[in-house]
């Protein structure tokens, strides 16, 4: 029987939401056929350091043939570093939603060094206003409403239309920017940071399996202004 491990948002939720929605994933796989492996379940007490709980649940990650991704996996640190994991070691990667602008974001990752979770976050860092900016342009570019890009980025409407302002006056005037942007449509046209996905039987997105490290897309550094 393959295992499968389960990550998600956790920290600085509700105790009973996170029960609840790792509780209905756990179902999901169990009639899958998968021996499940909950982070909620790793042996240890309540109230240890942030780190040991990440440690002890890479390592029951690492342990396992599949990784399944709750729909805020990607709003968490945790579960964004047990992605990145997952890749690494070539694990098959299940999504309950498949992930939005998927490619956009893999590409932002690569050319600027930023995870969504630090995209989401209220740092006003440079280089993650620039990551914003672009995620908005490119959503709007790609038929997202300015109403589906706020939610996603967790964000009013008002600072989406700032960010699509700025946009279109930093890429005329900013050549750094334009140069990022530049390497960002260079990585989506050529097509390598796009997941391979399929629907199974039970209806959930599977990634195509990156087997070895040579499969992945490469890393660029990130920029520092």
């Amino acid at each position: 029987m393959k295992k499968c491990y389960i990550s998600g948002a956790i920290t600085g939720l509700p105790p009973g939401e996170v029960q609840a929605k790792f509780a209905a994933a756990e179902r999901i796989l169990t009639e899958q056929g998968y021996e499940v492996i909950s982070p909620l379940k790793n042996g240890l007490p309540c109230h240890c350091p942030y780190e040991q709980y990440m440690a002890v649940d890479i390592v029951l990650l690492i342990g396992c043939e599949a990784v399944y991704f709750l729909p805020d996996w990607s709003l968490s640190k945790g579960a964004t570093l047990e992605k990145n994991i997952a890749e690494l070691t070539g694990k098959t990667i299940i999504y309950e939603n498949v992930p939005v602008f998927a490619e956009l974001k893999q590409a932002i990752s690569e050319v600027m060094g930023v995870s969504f979770y630090e995209l989401v976050n209220d740092s006003r860092e440079r280089n993650l206003v620039y990551a914003r900016m672009t995620y908005a342009y490119f959503c709007k570019e790609q038929g997202a409403t300015v109403a589906d890009i706020a939610a996603e980025m967790r964000r009013s409407h008002s600072a989406i239309y700032y960010y699509l302002k700025k946009y279109s006056d930093d890429f005329k005037f900013n050549p750094k920017f334009r140069e990022i942007v530049n390497r960002i449509e260079t990585a989506l046209s050529q097509g390598r940071n796009a997941p391979n996905f399929k629907l199974n039987t039970k209806g959930r997105y599977i990634e195509k399996k990156m087997k070895t490290f040579k499969d992945l897309p490469a890393i660029k550094p990130k920029f520092r202004y």
